[in-house]
């Protein structure tokens, strides 16, 4: 294969998992309904980490990388708010923090997951750029 063919992919599956992230957060916090202005917040982010990753693929100037790095600071920030929110909100479920609520209430997990990926491209991001 064609080494420009490879590294053209890495960076269209780079922001696409972000895409595919911003998904399944969609998903879930509608199936929320949205009650509380606080679940819109990871989807409007990585829905726009999704797309300033993209551009920051193909078009790595210095203003769209600042970008990139406060939308990671941002995403990274917001997501451990909500692993904290899906903890609390768990605890309020009959019989607290069991382990029974914490498989059927708000996954604690992910929130933790989208944090540790997004700390992985902050890290790759300082790397690559020296920023």
């Amino acid at each position: 294969m064609n080494l420009e063919f490879i590294e053209v992919l890495e960076n269209i599956l780079h922001a696409g998992k972000w895409v595919l992230w911003a998904l399944a957060a969609h998903l879930f916090h509608y199936r929320q309904n949205f009650y509380h202005w606080s679940l819109w917040v990871p989807v409007i982010s990585l829905y726009t980490l999704a797309v300033v990753l993209f551009f920051a693929e193909f078009f790595p100037v210095g203003w769209l990388l600042t970008l990139l790095l406060i939308n990671l600071v941002f995403v990274i920030t917001t997501n451990l708010w909500g692993a904290f929110l899906h903890f609390a909100g768990v605890g309020k479920r009959v019989g607290g923090q069991n382990i029974h609520n914490h498989m059927i209430g708000p996954p604690v997990i992910l929130p933790l997951i989208v944090v540790t990926v997004s700390t992985l491209d902050l890290l790759r991001l300082l790397q690559e750029n020296g920023l």
